[in-house]
């Protein structure tokens, strides 16, 4: 339907155009004949991709602007008491959680950036007040920044409603921005001479929260998980800090690094390093003979309509399950590299993950426990 009105829109135009004589009015008609053909542009673009879900998603996006129910908060430091005692005593944070904007300072990579947190319900409730809660740290694409998850895939209402409908455990949602900007892309990865962006995204942001929030301390109850160059990340990640976390999961993700990074100029991450490089591959990593690392749990996904995604996936898989032989391996039916894709597999990998992380909770609580 709105394929159709924006073609009729631009042919009435047209027609318009045509048929007058007078300049002021062909001026109006062209004016009016650009709008239909720019949205039609757009409307074109979103269905292949599966950005927005609304022209409201679309608008928030091109004006900057963070999704309306996530609240600002400065920073993490004394204030942050304040808000989340304020939010207590709110029944709407009881109910529905409470998501914050807020600025996430790396101590050791020096970096700063904005990232998005969600607080479930049960963060507020009496019943978990002593409850210490495990973290998914989620990591967005690129071009792309934290705000993609709420604006994009609204990924504090669908866990809430995984949680209201007992699918899924309560967990602290942390999204860094991995980027520093859209035209950015920094693959997670502490470039030579360069920024520190994996030392940022495994160290600094969970040590960070782990310090002002009430969660468990980076290890077997922390996610990594993320999409296309996300999910590179989470795969990369988990294999480079099995320490930091206990599940790691890729949508969509490549498994080697691109050769260069965006910084808004090509950067090579590694200088040239052909051992960082292989380093940071999972797919060498695993290949090595006799490899004896530890991994955390992997949850791998990708969508059967692109078919370097799938080849590179389960090539990745492959390797993976000579480890876990039991690694989930979630293949979207005609599934494009696109929101949509991933929209359908978020539900599955937090119905997975949260009681396993849960668990590794407990057994954290309890170490030596033979359930363990």
């Amino acid at each position: 339907m709105t394929f159709t009105v924006l073609m009729l829109g631009f042919m009435g135009a047209l027609y318009w155009l045509v048929k007058t004589r007078m300049l002021a009015v062909r001026m109006v008609a062209g004016v009016v004949a650009f709008a239909p053909a720019m949205l039609f542009g757009v409307a074109l673009v979103n269905r292949f991709y599966g950005y927005y879900q609304s022209w409201g998603d679309a608008w928030r996006d091109l004006t900057n602007q963070a999704p309306a129910s996530v609240a600002r908060v400065p920073d993490l430091g004394d204030r942050l008491d304040q808000v989340l005692g304020e939010a207590v005593k709110k029944r709407q944070a009881r109910k529905n959680g409470f998501a914050m904007e807020t600025v996430l300072n790396g101590a050791k990579s020096h970096i700063v950036r904005q990232g998005i947190i969600y607080l479930p319900p049960q963060y507020f409730q009496p019943q978990y007040a002593a409850q210490r809660f495990p973290v998914i740290e989620l990591i967005h694409g690129a071009p792309g920044n934290p705000g993609d998850y709420e604006g994009r895939l609204k990924i504090s209402g669908m866990f809430r409603r995984l949680m209201s409908a007992g699918k899924a455990r309560p967990a602290v949602l942390v999204i860094p921005d991995v980027g520093g900007g859209r035209d950015r892309a920094t693959q997670c990865l502490d470039t030579v001479h360069g920024e520190q962006d994996e030392t940022y995204t495994a160290f600094d942001v969970p040590d960070l929260v782990a310090a002002r929030l009430r969660v468990r301390p980076p290890g077997p109850a922390w996610a990594i998980a993320g999409f296309s160059e996300g999910g590179y990340c989470a795969a990369n990640l988990g294999i480079r800090h099995p320490d930091r976390y206990g599940i790691a999961a890729s949508l969509s993700g490549f498994y080697e690094p691109v050769k260069r990074n965006r910084l808004p100029q090509p950067v090579d991450p590694f200088g040239g390093d052909k051992t960082l490089h292989d380093a940071s591959s999972p797919l060498k990593v695993l290949a090595k003979p006799g490899y004896t690392g530890r991994l955390p749990h992997f949850w791998v996904m990708t969508g059967s309509g692109v078919q370097v995604d799938l080849v590179q996936a389960q090539a990745f898989v492959d390797l993976v399950r000579r480890y876990q032989p039991d690694v989930p391996f979630m293949i979207v039916k005609g599934g494009q590299h696109n929101y949509g894709a991933w929209r359908e597999a978020f539900p599955k990998l937090f119905t997975w993950a949260t009681p396993r992380l849960w668990s590794a909770a407990q057994c954290t609580r309890s170490a030596g426990s033979t359930a363990c």
